[in-house]
């Protein structure tokens, strides 16, 4: 249970900053002195300020979204790279606060799954419990992002925990 508040307390805590450099971002852009017109290039300046932080700083290629969550679960290994807890908020920082249409679900998700990955496997847990710390990060960081903790829960119940028994899941 501590290992789980400490999971969700991070993953909210990461969250909240994603959320607050977007906002900073797009605030930075408003106060920028350009024609209407210049506005629509911002999303491409973000796409390939994303593109070079990808290809020069993370190997060319990186495993994204609830499909990469999916997969290291399925591999009954729930083992997340931890380059993934700071990864995805980078770039989809850069992304969506430059005005890019991606939205912030699934680097939140990503983010919160690794979180919990990493902190289970520094304490050393087995593979259902690893599972759940993945789906405590997911479910805390829909929580903080939208402010929707129920839908956090039901999320991480619904897509990330469809083998888990109902008692695993305290309400």
């Amino acid at each position: 249970m501590v290992i789980a508040t400490l999971t969700g307390f991070v993953s909210g805590l990461v969250a909240v900053f994603l959320k607050t450099l977007v906002h900073y971002l797009q605030h930075w852009i408003t106060e920028i002195p350009v024609s209407r017109f210049a506005y629509l290039l911002f999303p491409c300046v973000g796409l390939l300020i994303t593109v070079f932080i990808i290809r020069h700083f993370f190997g060319k290629e990186i495993e994204r979204g609830i499909a990469m969550v999916l997969k290291s679960i399925a591999r009954s290994s729930s083992f997340i790279p931890l380059k993934h807890v700071y990864l995805h908020v980078i770039t989809s920082s850069v992304t969506v606060g430059l005005g890019g249409s991606a939205g912030l679900e699934s680097p939140i998700v990503s983010t919160g799954s690794a979180i919990g990955s990493n902190l289970a496997r520094i304490t050393d847990l087995n593979y259902r419990e690893r599972t759940l710390l993945i789906a405590c990060g997911a479910a805390a960081g829909i929580a903080a992002v939208f402010n929707a903790p129920i839908a956090g829960v039901i999320f991480a119940i619904e897509v990330l925990l469809t083998e888990t028994v109902v008692r695993s899941i305290a309400f």
